[in-house]
């Protein structure tokens, strides 16, 4: 009886080897007799392409495209994409058909130019909600799960949108001025020999090294050349603008004038000197009282023969008057 069963358990055992053998035979004839597809899923940025490839027969394809305007296929099977959307490429080998799906996504802003606390949205058209923003140097600009993107430093940075295994960037330009505001004085002294002392700033533009375009916003108060150079022209009070692929900053610029730069009197005569360009409060004080003396209105006395300087504290500034007694 136990031998019996053994012979039955060796020729089931037999049987079952005998199968695999053949299932496995023809799991392999069907391999080797598949026709497939590189690629049957899709995903590529409007204006970049694809090429497909047939593996498993050596019959000539041909292929063609449900949306021309999404994408395009050619003889060899090259997709292109042309406009965001979707489609599907038909690839015909003998009596098969075989499809890929793809999608055509666009970024909205490929370059994007910004000032520090600007925001911008961006969209990648084409795609679902699934869509994963990255920035890769949150110290120039940060962005939302929505993308929205909010400026926070001079300087560059990468907006990495994901789709689909896609990563399609968008480059985000943060600029600035190395001043903000500045004020100038025009027709100043520090002697009598040293006209003109404080007329002109550089400004520079920071975070990007593309040339700006700059002007004025009062060329009688203040001129800037193509390099960023602001010269004052007269008292007031305007703004210096640089200009970088559609985007623009500014840099407030106050030109202060002494009304009487260079002041004569005589002994015990007064004269009232007045700043020009500005409403603030003027502290004014005097480097040599024992030949002039000034008030808290700007009222000047001379007092004695001799050269003084009369300097008025205003806007940060330090203006002067030269006074001499006779």
């Amino acid at each position: 009886m136990k031998k019996r069963f053994r012979y039955l358990t060796y020729i089931l055992a037999s049987i079952a080897l005998i199968s695999a053998i053949f299932l496995t035979k023809d799991k392999i004839a069907e391999a080797a007799n598949r026709v497939y597809l590189n690629e049957t899923n899709l995903t590529l940025e409007t204006g970049h392409y694809k090429t497909l490839k047939v593996y498993g027969s050596n019959l000539k394809p041909t292929f063609k495209s449900a949306n021309n305007r999404a994408a395009t296929v050619s003889s060899s099977g090259r997709i292109t994409a042309k406009g965001w959307g979707s489609t599907t490429i038909y690839t015909y080998v003998g009596n098969k058909t075989l499809r890929t799906k793809v999608t055509i996504v666009q970024i909205n802003k490929k370059n994007v130019t910004l000032k520090p606390g600007d925001t911008s949205a961006l969209t990648l058209w084409g795609a679902n909600n699934t869509v994963k923003w990255k920035s890769n140097n949150k110290k120039v600009a940060t962005v939302s799960e929505n993308g929205l993107v909010t400026a926070t430093g001079n300087g560059t940075a990468t907006i990495t949108a994901s789709f689909n295994g896609k990563n399609i960037i968008s480059k985000i330009t943060v600029i600035g001025l190395n001043h903000e505001s500045k004020v100038l004085e025009y027709g100043g002294r520090f002697t009598l020999d040293t006209p003109n002392y404080g007329t002109v700033v550089k400004l520079k533009v920071e975070g990007t090294k593309d040339q700006a375009k700059w002007s004025s916003g009062n060329t009688r108060v203040a001129t800037v050349d193509s390099n960023g150079k602001v010269t004052a022209r007269g008292p007031g009070s305007t703004k210096i603008y640089a200009s970088i692929n559609g985007s623009s900053v500014s840099a407030d610029i106050k030109v202060l004038q002494m009304q009487n730069s260079v002041l004569y009197l005589d002994e015990g005569e007064t004269f009232k000197l007045n700043i020009l360009g500005s409403n603030s409060d003027v502290i004014w004080m005097s480097n040599k009282r024992s030949v002039a003396i000034v008030d808290e209105n700007g009222v000047v006395t001379g007092i004695a023969p001799g050269t003084a300087k009369i300097i008025a504290e205003i806007d940060g500034l330090l203006v002067r008057s030269i006074v001499t007694v006779k």
